[in-house]
């Protein structure tokens, strides 16, 4: 017989970094701050039981990039589309970064739907580089 450790569950889902972007997000919502962690996580699965991985068709679990941002508000974390990796990349080159670190600041603008794919959100942002030995990220 299987045990399943519940308070496992509830404490693992009462430590997880909040969204940055919820799916009530309305136009107009900024988030933040500074980087301060980023990395790859299994993707959820939407739709999916709580902490249901998705995979793909031969059985692999899908990974996602995550940014984490301290914020005012606490930590929140950014799972980057193709859109908002879009944004963040023309963000950094307005401000010359060669590459995206730890301790870099991130602004991130949800601008509204794609008009072309109502599915889609259209972002701004807006990267300065961390201060660092090496020149701040060039």
């Amino acid at each position: 017989m299987t045990t399943t450790n519940f308070g496992q569950r509830f404490t693992r889902a009462a430590n997880r970094i909040p969204s940055a972007f919820g799916k009530s997000a309305q136009p107009g919502t900024t988030v933040y701050g500074t980087v301060t962690q980023m990395g790859e996580q299994p993707k959820l699965k939407y739709g999916g039981a709580p902490g249901e991985v998705a995979v793909d068709e031969h059985g692999r679990t899908i990974m996602q990039m995550f940014i984490t941002l301290g914020t005012p508000n606490g930590p929140r974390n950014l799972y980057p589309t193709s859109r908002m990796e879009e944004a963040i990349g023309k963000a950094m080159n307005t401000a010359g970064a060669d590459t995206f670190d730890v301790g870099a600041t991130l602004s991130v603008t949800y601008t509204g739907p794609d008009p072309e794919n109502e599915k889609a959100r259209l972002y701004t942002a807006v990267y300065t580089a961390a201060v660092a030995a090496n020149g701040g990220g060039r």
